[in-house]
Formats: C-alpha cells, sequence, structure tokens
C-alpha cells in the first residue's frame, strides 16, 4: 500500500507543470515566438529557443493558463495555433516549416481532436465551394439549382452532425468549447405578422445568445472568437441606446464568475470603451461602469489614485447626463447684470461654452451667430458662456465685439468666480454645445456647431410628431 501511494503520489507530482515540443522541419531559425489571444489582444508569453536545430522545447513547473496559443516564426512571421487546457500540458508538436498548417500531435487528446476537426472542416468547405461555383454557373444559364441546393444543405447537416457528435462526446476538451461557442443559436418558427414575428425572433435570439458561450470556462478569454461574439452582442443586438448598452453589459458579466480573470477584463474593457466613445449620450454607460463596479468595491485590483479619478470623472459626467435636468446657472451680462438659467422663457435653450483665446471657438462663432438668427424666431434661445473667470472675464466682452457676437441673445461670463460651471457641466474643452428643452432637461450635447441647425430641426420634428 505504501509503494502504491508513493508511486501515485510520484504520478501526480509528474503532472505538475508544462513542457511543449515543438519539432519545426526544414526551419533553419533559432528562435520562436509563443503568444496567446487575450480578449481582443494577442499578447507575448515568451521567445523560445532551439534546443537544436527545429527544435524547441517550452516548459515549466507551473501549469499555464488555458487557452489558444501562437507559435511565430522568422522571417515570414507565418504561425500555428495550438490549444493548451488545464490538464494536458506536456506534449509534442510537428510541422513542417513549408507548410505550417499540417500539424501532427504527438501526447494531447485535445490537440490532436482539435487538428482534425480543422482538417475536416477544410475539406467540407472545399466541397462547398465547388457546389457554390457550380450553383452561379447554372443561376448564369437560368438552369434549376435545386439539386445542388440539396447537396449544400446535406453538407451543411454533415458538419453539423460532426459538431454535435464531438461535443457530446469530449464535452470537457477544449475543442469541443470553441466549436460550441461558434454554433449559432436555431430561432424557431414564430406566428403574427410580419413585425410581430420580426420582434420576436429578435426577443428570443437576444434571451438565448449565449447559449452555446460557457463564458465560467477559464480559456474563454484566451479564445479567438468568444470577444467577436461579445461585442456582436453588445453592438449588433442591443439596441444603441445607453441604458439599454448598460443592461446588456450587466447580463454579460453576470454570467462570469465575479472576480475571475474573464470579469475583470470585461469591467474594464467596457469602462475604458465607454470613456473613450464618441457616441453622443455614451458617457451614460461609463457612468453606470464606474458606479455599480468601480464605486462598489468590486475592483480590488485598481490602484487608489487611478479609483478616485475614475469616480471623480463619473460625478462630473452624471450631472449632465442626457435627459438630466441641467445644473442652475447664475452668470452675469457685460453690464454686470445677473442672469439666472431658470429664468430663461423658452421653448429650447443651447448653452455655448468658449473662451475668447480658442481656435476652434473663434472657427465655430460664424456658424453660431447664423443659428441663432435662423431660430431666435422658433423658440430657441442661445446662450454663450465665456469660460474665463472673475477679472479674467473682461478679456470675454472683447471677444463678443471682435466676434461681432452682439445679435445673440445672451452673451454671459462668470464675474465673481461663483457658479462652479466648469465641474457642474463637465466643462475639460471648449467650445461644449448643450439644448436644453423647456423644462432645462437636457436633449443632447457635444455637437458640432455647424450641426446645430440640422440637430434642431430633427429634435423639433421629434417633438411635434409626439404632440
Amino acid at each position: 500500500m505504501i509503494f502504491v501511494f508513493v508511486l501515485t503520489a510520484l504520478s501526480s507530482f509528474a503532472q505538475k507543470g508544462y513542457d511543449i515540443q515543438i519539432n519545426i522541419k526544414n526551419y533553419d531559425n533559432d528562435t520562436l515566438l509563443l503568444a496567446y489571444f487575450y480578449g481582443e489582444q494577442q499578447l507575448i508569453k515568451d521567445t523560445v529557443f532551439a534546443k537544436e536545430p527545429g527544435v524547441f522545447e517550452y516548459k515549466g513547473d507551473t501549469l499555464l493558463e488555458p487557452g489558444v496559443y501562437i507559435a511565430l516564426v522568422y522571417p515570414s512571421k507565418e504561425y500555428f495555433q495550438f490549444m493548451v487546457n488545464s490538464e494536458d500540458q506536456k506534449f509534442k508538436i510537428y510541422t513542417d516549416y513549408k507548410d505550417l498548417q499540417n500539424i501532427k500531435i504527438k501526447g494531447s487528446k485535445d490537440n490532436k481532436l482539435f487538428f482534425e476537426y480543422l482538417a475536416y472542416i477544410k475539406e467540407q468547405n472545399n466541397l462547398a465551394q465547388k457546389l457554390l461555383k457550380e450553383k452561379s454557373k447554372l443561376d448564369s444559364l437560368k438552369q434549376d439549382t435545386k439539386a445542388i441546393d440539396d447537396k449544400l444543405q446535406n453538407l451543411d447537416e454533415e458538419v453539423g452532425e460532426y459538431q454535435q457528435k464531438i461535443i457530446k462526446k469530449h464535452p470537457d476538451l477544449l475543442t469541443s468549447l470553441l466549436i460550441k461557442s461558434n454554433i449559432d443559436i436555431d430561432i424557431p418558427d414564430f406566428e403574427g405578422s410580419e413585425k410581430e414575428v420580426n420582434e420576436k425572433r429578435y426577443r428570443y435570439y437576444y434571451k438565448h445568445y449565449f447559449d452555446n458561450l460557457d463564458l465560467k470556462h477559464p480559456a474563454v478569454l484566451r479564445t479567438p472568437y468568444i470577444h467577436r461574439k461579445i461585442e456582436d452582442f453588445i453592438d449588433k443586438m442591443t439596441v444603441p441606446v445607453a441604458d439599454s448598452i448598460s443592461k446588456s453589459i450587466d447580463l454579460i458579466l453576470s454570467k462570469m464568475p465575479p472576480q475571475s480573470d474573464i470579469w475583470k477584463y470585461y469591467v474594464s474593457y467596457f469602462l475604458n470603451k465607454y470613456a473613450k466613445s464618441n457616441i453622443i449620450g455614451m458617457d451614460a454607460v461609463f457612468v453606470h461602469m464606474a458606479q455599480n463596479y468601480y464605486g462598489k468595491g468590486l475592483t480590488p485590483w485598481v490602484e487608489e489614485k487611478q479609483l478616485i479619478r475614475i469616480l471623480d470623472s463619473a460625478i462630473r459626467m452624471e450631472g449632465v447626463l442626457i435627459g438630466k435636468t441641467a445644473p442652475e446657472l447664475t452668470l452675469n451680462k457685460e453690464d454686470h447684470s445677473p442672469v439666472r438659467l431658470k429664468d430663461i422663457k423658452s421653448d429650447y435653450t443651447v448653452l455655448f461654452f468658449w473662451k475668447p483665446d480658442c481656435g476652434h471657438c473663434r472657427h465655430s462663432m460664424p456658424d453660431l451667430i447664423k443659428f441663432s438668427d435662423e431660430y431666435k424666431d422658433k423658440g430657441v434661445t442661445v446662450m454663450t458662456i465665456c469660460t474665463k473667470l472673475g477679472k479674467k472675464s473682461k478679456k470675454c466682452w472683447e471677444g463678443v465685439k471682435e466676434l461681432k457676437m452682439q445679435g445673440i441673445p445672451y452673451n454671459l461670463a462668470d464675474e465673481k468666480n461663483q457658479s462652479g460651471f466648469h465641474a457642474n457641466y463637465n466643462i475639460r474643452a471648449t467650445p461644449t454645445v448643450f439644448i436644453l428643452d423647456k423644462d432645462k432637461k437636457i436633449l443632447i450635447k457635444q455637437i458640432p456647431t455647424d450641426k446645430l441647425g440640422e440637430v434642431m430641426d430633427s429634435i423639433m420634428k421629434e417633438n411635434s410628431e409626439k404632440q
């Protein structure tokens, strides 16, 4: 019994770590670059040097993170992919520099199955291309293509059966994970009008989109396919409105193990994506991510200074999100008389933040003046707010005269530096534009001045149709 125990312990110890030998025939270079997929990126893992011509050994005492890895050769920079699962990390790869995709595997059931599958798919794809070529020829001759259509249908069914056979027989292998993740959802037939059927199909597809994606699997983050599927869910399956996108992101993250590598990656990924978005209104998604993940102590890996910056940005943005009531303002005209935003009675109010020494502001001013003249009798009031504060606000009035802005109803400045509009309106650059409704709710913001008329017409038309 002691003897068996010792053998078992030695066997268990022997399985720890990784040892991957890559043999490349006709490859004279002594360097091989190893990389791996990581979300939307491909990151370098290590550089391996030949221990003898064409033979590379990559080994270590700890296990590699499971996923799809890349071996890149020089000087052609061609590459091939192979798999590393959580258990099977000692194997040999054989290929030829003249034909890198012709790969043989020894010691890895997962990789052997993976390359057999790729060979099968390549063969079936070649058959499909031949059939499509024949079909195209018959189409050009206006002949019946039913026989070829049936063959293509049978081919699709054969591939589907082959895929399902692998998934059922090898449910724990990484190959099955990759195959299943690329199988689309079957949508049932629905009854109703065309509009009703389309809506039911969409809702079903949205609900079941992730049925074939195991986002809890430790290898998911390091595959070449999953990121694209996640991006498509946000960009193609979700209504492009901030609230809907935030809900879709929450749904995605709920399918991942909290605090896992993939969960951390996508929490950071979505925060940064919408921090940099140029699409109007998407700052609300950034605010959602900051408040619900970073602000609730769920991101302990973020340094304190960075966390403070993120939350500060979210606080600044939150007050001027589309749909929010614009923060109150009390500013002054050149004659020092006060003007309060809430006292402006107008169907629409345009706030234009600018400064006299801003080149873009000066370039935009003719468009703003023209817009103000054309829309002042249509229930639109323009207010320019100079961002020079206190004593420096004298420059504002010089700019008003120089740029001939006197026809604009309200040219204002903060003479006493008391309004706090830089923080309240998150003014980090000029010019910045806001359009408010009669109740001073923010309808839209950060639009180019030369598009004001076009946007205003669209807003008025939509409002008229609602009424």
